[in-house]
């Protein structure tokens, strides 16, 4: 079949919502075109791209994989699109290829994270808290003004990116946001202050905290701190 009928087709099975049929096109498309069938792939990745079709996102990493190049113009082209949903599926591009490029990206992706669309600036902060923006002090500065965008799902994407960052100043602005008003992002901060030295009391004051998530998560976090501080005074039981 030729491509452009293959991508009518996979174009008709993301509008219609059959992943099944989707994630089958995609890889019939990917498997015979190779690079070509990127643009194709990644506009049908704006849609459910973390659903129960992971096939799709599986091709589209190993075309990355396959065709270095190619994906990075691609990826770069999605990231300057007018689309927010490209822009989106752009930005999570940049996290999967500039993982052997030594952070040559991140400048894109901080910027990303001030996009007017909230969903382009939680995916750039989601990438920006993994290993791709680990230990840059861009990724930290704006993971940390994250933590303050009006939209409740952006702070929960910076909260969670939080996590794995060390020090005090880090665990001071996830204390603050333990009496944010959203009890989504109320959750992850106490799952985000696990393991962190200061967090008890904080934690202590969620577990009486309104939302029944979020003392349920503040009571796990402070009784896996508890049993890891037994596994440390008693090492060998």
């Amino acid at each position: 079949m030729e491509r452009a009928d293959l991508e009518r087709r996979l174009a008709e099975h993301v509008d219609a919502g059959d992943t099944v049929a989707r994630d089958a096109v995609a890889h019939a498309l990917a498997t015979t075109y190779g690079a070509a069938a990127l643009p194709a792939l990644l506009r049908a990745s704006v849609h459910d791209r973390n659903d129960d079709g992971e096939s799709l996102q599986l091709d589209v990493l190993e075309l990355f994989e396959a065709w270095p190049g190619e994906a990075r113009a691609e990826v770069l082209a999605c990231v300057s699109s007018a689309d927010p949903g490209l822009r989106r599926v752009g930005v999570w591009g940049l996290s999967v290829i500039d993982l052997d490029r030594r952070g040559e990206h991140v400048a894109l992706v901080v910027e990303a994270a001030s996009d007017p669309d909230p969903r382009v600036r939680g995916e750039a902060l989601g990438g920006l808290g993994s290993i791709f923006g680990a230990g840059d002090p861009r990724a930290l500065a704006a993971l940390t003004a994250g933590t303050r965008d009006p939209d409740p799902e952006v702070r929960c994407a910076a909260v969670q990116g939080l996590h794995s960052w060390p020090g005090e100043a880090v665990t001071a602005v996830l204390v603050a946001r333990a009496a944010d008003a959203d009890r989504r992002v109320r959750f992850w901060t106490a799952w985000a202050l696990s393991g962190r030295p200061g967090a008890a009391a904080t934690l202590e004051r969620l577990t009486a905290d309104d939302d029944p998530d979020v003392r349920a998560a503040a009571g796990d976090v402070l009784a896996i701190g508890r049993r890891a501080s037994g596994a440390l005074e008693h090492p060998w039981s």
